[in-house]
């Protein structure tokens, strides 16, 4: 059967009924539009007809290849499941997975009731050898598990060979999702939808690649099955300039005049007027010589003012170093802010162009999806503007006026900041409650404390991983106690963190910060992991690098991605019987569990080779090596945190636990029970290791290590670990150190969320090779009494 959710074809899938209000077709246009757009982007030759850029290009298919097929008997392919995932407000509405039937009389349960309660495999009524039907193994084996599917999207405008990579999972809705919910409605700019609703979330719509909504799974320190397939994907395709088109020259305060008229919008009731100022004062006409073909069409201006954003002298917005808005708009060089600002103009006026009222909200989409990455984060940063900003202008004589800027959301930012801060037990709180007051006009605005702080308090923010750093930093600005020792941390550093009195606070993009987030009293928010324990290494307020590996996990390739379904159905091969022999209950035991396990050091050892900024810049942050030291029984075992892991959050599934098929081959392990001997378990699970370098030609023996290598990712994940980590935090700390320590990332399933059947297949969906059981800390465990709180 076809899927309800089907793979995005912009005019099903995103806005069906079940997704959200259903949006109608885009008119006939009054004027088609024979313009031919210059190279390199001819996919918006027709399009500007309508607005409507050319039909997207449809999922590339590509042939199944199944980790292991599994033949059975009589086997026929048949369709696969409906499979889908969305933002929070437009998931699906709740529904009962596989109703049970109703029994032929009240005092005798249904087989999957039966199976519910006891958790014995079979259910009553069913023997070992016996055989379902597909019906029957529908409502006892797939009702209520988790699904996964893997989808791969050509990306527009890019050689060939650039895909983005994206999983969805089956019947996601608010109580049933990987994600850590928005503490705050400031933190939702850390992703940016320009092509549907602003409070949508689908990842493939995200104007950020890999879509940060999907970046902070429901534990601290983890991360979304969404989120770690889309790493795999191309995020970054070389970036094209297609025009040396030049703009006309204008003085800053036109340019001030101007912006302040259009957040009004535009005048669009006047379209003379409208071609007459943007071609006598923005840009040139190139038929302004024969009034029968002047562009006075608004998709005729749209075209012209993407040719002259193309050209190479702006701003190039969709590179991190250039993601700090503020940098720009209040630098104290004039020349930066007057091209800034050029920039900025020339983007508004195309932001309302494309945004016209006589557009169709499904034409508007499918231009956006079209255009080259350089012109879409010109958009964002327009739409960024208009949301957030406003120019006031006084006029203090006859001949001179005054621009000032108006910060529209401050009152927002700042209540975010103060959750930001509380969330995280900032040891200055009374501090910064008293700077956020700004009642003291001895202090310094807070906006004008830093390029930072006046991007954050202004909201002009791009998508993407800046967010977490000026929010950081603005906090750190609103605390003099503070000093200079922690001004070094950047979005151009994520591996980094810093000690505070008695606290360390961690990136969530830091391997320290990943691994302590599962201690107790640890809480995640906006992108930062704290506040985790003190290191006697450190100085009591210092910033810092650390030094950690990529993670040895193989990077996932189309096949993975487009086989996810297929590969990690509940009941394995599609069939039309399942032996009920093919299925048992993978249970970890909860009665045995260990309370042995302490951390007893985090530990920095500085490495030997450190950055020329450590010499040159006073201040600047050393790189360390990082380690936890773990007290077990008398022993002490150190972990050092050497590789860039990641910990996937479990999807959550419904009315577990459920079968897991036997080809889903797993070792079940406690924490205490033999796992630091563990040292090779990426080999046993399968995975083919890289390749050594060698100055010699390769030999025979290499040349076939390299043909193994090309083996798909999920080839190479034949048996998964699963580490039984329950009970005290300490204990699910000590499981992450190790993969940090192994270079191994894992699932993170809280046994009282998730199934271990369920933790397990995802597991093969990830192909990674651990899974990692928990109860998100031993309710005996408390808040209090933690890093030196009461």
């Amino acid at each position: 059967m076809n899927s309800e959710f089907a793979h995005w074809d912009l005019s099903k899938r995103q806005y069906d009924s079940n997704w959200g209000a259903p949006l109608p077709e885009a008119p006939q246009a009054p004027c088609a539009l024979p313009y031919a757009f210059p190279e390199p982007f001819p996919q918006l030759t027709e399009g500007f007809q309508q607005l409507q850029v050319g039909k997207i290009s449809k999922t590339r298919t590509t042939p199944l290849v199944s980790r292991t097929r599994i033949t059975r008997h009589g086997s026929q392919p048949n369709p696969v499941r409906p499979s889908s995932s969305g933002g929070e407000a437009h998931m699906v509405a709740y529904r009962s997975f596989a109703p049970p039937r109703r029994s032929e009389s009240y005092s005798h349960p249904t087989p999957l009731e039966d199976f519910r309660n006891s958790r014995r495999w079979p259910p009553k009524g069913y023997r070992q050898e016996d055989a379902l039907k597909p019906d029957e193994a529908e409502d006892l084996i797939s009702a209520g598990a988790s699904s996964f599917k893997g989808y791969c999207d050509v990306i527009q405008n890019a050689p060939a060979g650039y895909n983005r990579f994206y999983a969805v999972m089956e019947a996601e809705h608010q109580s049933r999702t990987d994600r850590a919910p928005f503490q705050q409605q400031a933190y939702r700019d850390i992703s940016l939808n320009m092509t549907g609703a602003s409070d949508s979330q689908f990842p493939w719509l995200s104007q950020e690649q890999p879509c940060m909504a999907y970046a902070f799974g429901k534990s601290a320190g983890t991360t979304t099955l969404n989120y770690w397939v889309s790493k795999s994907g191309s995020s970054n395709p070389p970036t094209k300039f297609a025009s040396d088109a030049q703009p006309r020259k204008i003085k800053l305060l036109q340019v001030l005049d101007r912006l302040q008229r259009l957040e009004s919008g535009l005048n669009e009731h006047d379209p003379e007027e409208l071609y007459r100022y943007l071609y006598s004062t923005l840009i040139e006409d190139p038929e302004r010589f024969d009034d029968e073909y002047r562009h006075i069409r608004i998709d005729q201006q749209i075209t012209d003012l993407i040719t002259v954003l193309s050209n190479p002298q702006w701003i190039d917005f969709s590179l991190p170093k250039n993601q700090v808005i503020a940098k720009f708009f209040d630098a104290p060089d004039q020349r930066k802010k007057q091209d800034f600002f050029h920039q900025l103009l020339l983007s508004v006026e195309l932001y309302l162009r494309i945004h016209s009222k006589n557009h169709t909200d499904k034409s508007k989409r499918k231009l956006i999806m079209q255009l080259p990455p350089i012109i879409t984060w010109d958009l964002a940063v327009a739409q960024r503007w208009l949301e957030n900003m406003e120019i006031t202008k006084t006029r203090t004589s006859s001949t001179q006026s005054t621009f000032s800027f108006d910060l529209k959301s401050k009152t927002r930012q700042k209540e975010a900041l103060r959750i930001f801060a509380s969330t995280l037990k900032w040891p200055n709180m009374d501090e910064i409650e008293y700077v956020l007051e700004e009642q003291d006009i001895k202090e310094k605005a807070l906006e004008d404390r830093s390029a930072d702080a006046m991007s954050w308090f202004s909201g002009i923010i791009l998508p993407g991983k800046t967010l977490p750093w000026l929010i950081m930093n603005s906090l750190i600005d609103c605390d003099r106690d503070t000093g200079d020792a922690l001004k070094f941390l950047t979005h151009m550093q994520p591996a980094s963190g810093f000690q505070y009195r008695a606290n360390t606070y961690w990136s969530a993009q830091c391997i320290v910060g990943k691994v302590l987030g599962a201690a107790r009293g640890v809480n995640q928010i906006a992108g930062w992991v704290g506040p985790c324990i003190y290191t006697p290494d450190l100085k009591r307020t210092e910033c810092v690098k650390i030094k950690q590996y990529e993670s040895l996990d193989p990077k996932l390739a189309s096949i993975d991605v487009e086989s996810m379904g297929e590969r990690t159905n509940p009941l394995g091969s599609e069939d039309t019987s399942y032996p009920v022999d093919d299925y048992e209950v993978p249970m970890p035991d909860t009665e045995d569990v260990t309370d042995l396990i302490r951390m007893e050091k985090l530990s920095f050892v500085p490495v030997k080779e450190q950055p020329s900024s450590v010499r040159k810049v006073p201040g600047a942050p050393m790189v360390f090596d990082a380690a936890i030291f773990f007290a077990c029984g008398g022993e002490s075992w150190p972990m050092k945190l050497r590789y860039d892991v990641d910990f996937i959050n479990a999807f959550p599934c419904h009315q577990g636990p459920h079968v897991l098929f036997y080809d889903f081959a797993y070792k079940a392990i406690k924490i205490d029970d033999g796992l630091v001997d563990i040292h090779d378990w990426a080999h046993q699970s399968g995975r083919i290791p890289r390749p050594t370098s060698s100055r010699s030609s390769p030999g025979k023996k290499a040349l076939a290590l390299m043909d193994e290598q090309r083996k798909s990712a999920h080839e190479q994940v034949t048996n998964v670990l699963v580490i039984e980590a329950l009970g005290v935090s300490d204990n699910e700390v000590f499981a992450r150190a190790w993969c940090a320590h192994h270079g191994l990332s894992a699932v993170v399933a809280n046994v009282k969320e998730t199934c271990m059947a369920c933790a397990v297949r995802e597991a093969y969906a990830a192909c990674v090779a651990v899974v990692i059981l928990t109860e998100g800390g031993s309710v005996k465990e408390s808040d209090t009494e933690v890093y030196g709180y009461t």
